[in-house]
């Protein structure tokens, strides 16, 4: 799969240049991923988290270089970062951070945890978001008990999802949140794109307009 042309990175509202909206926060989330592209679960996600655990402010972190995904990406870091940033304009509890588009190298769950931490006050609560399917992989990241030192993991637990037990190391750090079920992936989302299918309503308008703009 061909990575697309990069585009110019607007300016928008990322971790260092909003440092007093985090710092007043006293529950932040942090959400990761590669959102190739963001869609309308990404969001659905994020909202209800925010509700059920009581969040100040989701932090998106879109990944330059995730070391877990073997796919080729279909859009850019500067792609990537620029049509997240404009799918959540107007909530204001939502934030993103170009954090690990500055790193080199792959992007590690604990060198950005900790690097946003040292910029918070000590009473900040961190927390962590992942699916139900990711907790069961954490084991495999990088640092995986410093992670859960560092954080609270904030699992999205679908209504359907066939449970599994929390394992033993994890389960005084893991707050079960439950989500919608929603069937869209990013990886049905490109596949779609690639078809020539319509993938209105699945993403947010800004997603098409790049697909459009990029005459995909």
């Amino acid at each position: 799969m061909k990575t697309l042309k990069i585009n110019p990175q607007r300016d928008y509202p990322t971790l260092k240049k909003v440092p007093n909206r985090l710092k007043e926060s006293k529950k932040i989330g942090l959400f990761g991923g590669t959102f190739d592209p963001v869609h309308t679960g990404h969001l659905i996600i994020a909202e209800t988290m925010c509700e059920q655990a009581g969040l100040d402010v989701i932090l998106f972190i879109p990944s330059a270089r995730p070391p877990h995904k073997h796919h080729e990406l279909m859009f850019d870091a500067t792609q990537r970062f620029n049509m997240l940033s404009d799918a959540i304009k107007g909530n204001q509890n939502f934030l993103v951070s170009d954090i690990e588009m500055k790193r080199e190298g792959p992007s590690y769950t604990i060198d950005t945890i900790r690097e946003i931490k040292a910029g918070l006050p000590v009473e900040t609560e961190l927390t962590f978001i992942v699916g139900r399917d990711n907790l069961y992989e954490l084991e495999m990241w990088k640092t995986p008990y410093d992670i859960i030192e560092e954080c609270t993991i904030l699992v999205a637990d679908r209504i359907c999802d066939q449970k599994r037990d929390i394992p033993d190391w994890l389960k005084t750090k893991v707050q079960i949140v439950k989500v919608p079920l929603i069937e869209i992936s990013s990886s049905e989302i490109r596949q779609r794109i690639m078809d020539g299918k319509s993938i209105r309503y699945m993403v947010p308008d800004v997603v098409i307009q790049e697909v459009q703009n990029l005459k995909l």
